[in-house]
């Protein structure tokens, strides 16, 4: 709590934090050509993997890794809507840290009744009910176009769900962490570099994961980039039996503790080095 807050200014701060979902579509809709590019990114991102997969698998019909070749097109479908327009979104509000140590306007963050942490958070959850509209969107037009194939059973869409809501948690610490790292390097643009190509590379976003080799397959499965986007799809497209994915889903919640605990402690060590205006 701030050292600004009265009695009861806690809770009425509480109470209004939720119009912090509202600031990402906002800016989105305010800047309305980035709704055009975002939605043109998508679309040609989808349409040369569906060139891809029937161009590799032909006219055979034979399975790879176990997959056929409309799995292996739901899977791009779903893995390019959970990974590309995640991506695109993240700091669509420029409230990011980097952007406000650049001018100065960090310290509000941290004179606010709501605490910087928890002002985050809100925003967080916007921006991922706002991806998650995408995915819905795209989900039901590459239903009807016959592009994404429903999931094999009712269980497989319930489990799906509750893999798609924690990897939704761990794409936000992922993306926090390396955000908070601008209090110590003034710009995170190189991590963030690097943290975007280990994303789409080891989350499965550009090649599902059944496809590498055995020991980088079992490596790059246990990592938190994996919870993101492998688990949810393959437990969509039946790859991951519905029956079979709570030891995944118990991991991906792991990662959730684990990647929180970690940016609740780097959250404390940055409020204590924070640098405005020279003082």
């Amino acid at each position: 709590m701030s050292v600004l807050e009265g009695p009861g200014g806690a809770a009425r701060t509480d109470g209004r934090a939720y119009r912090l979902l509202l600031l990402v579509p906002r800016t989105e809709w305010a800047y309305r050509p980035r709704l055009a590019a975002t939605a043109f990114v998508i679309v040609t991102q989808v349409f040369l993997y569906v060139l891809l997969w029937r161009a590799l698998y032909g006219e055979s019909g034979e399975r790879v890794v176990g997959l056929d070749m409309d799995q292996a097109i739901t899977y791009s479908v779903l893995a390019t809507l959970m990974g590309t327009g995640r991506v695109i979104m993240e700091g669509a509000s420029q409230e990011t840290a980097q952007s406000k140590i650049r001018d100065g306007s960090v310290v509000f963050w941290f004179v606010r009744p709501l605490s910087a942490r928890r002002y985050c958070a809100w925003r967080g959850l916007g921006e991922s009910l706002y991806a998650t509209l995408w995915l819905l969107v795209g989900l039901v037009v590459g239903v009807v176009c016959g592009l994404v194939a429903l999931p094999p059973s009712g269980p497989a869409a319930a489990v799906t769900v509750l893999a798609y809501a924690l990897g939704q948690v761990v794409f936000y610490q992922i993306a926090l962490l390396v955000d908070l790292t601008s209090f110590w390097t003034i710009t995170s643009f190189g991590v963030n570099r690097l943290v975007a190509f280990a994303q789409l590379l080891l989350s499965g976003g550009l090649v599902p994961l059944w496809f590498f080799p055995e020991g980088l397959r079992a490596v790059a499965g246990h990592l938190p980039f994996a919870a993101t986007i492998n688990v949810p799809v393959s437990l969509y497209t039946g790859r991951i039996d519905a029956a079979e994915g709570w030891p995944y889903l118990a991991e991906q919640a792991l990662w959730c503790v684990l990647l929180a605990a970690l940016s609740r402690l780097v959250w404390r060590r940055a409020a204590r080095r924070l640098l405005v205006l020279g003082g």
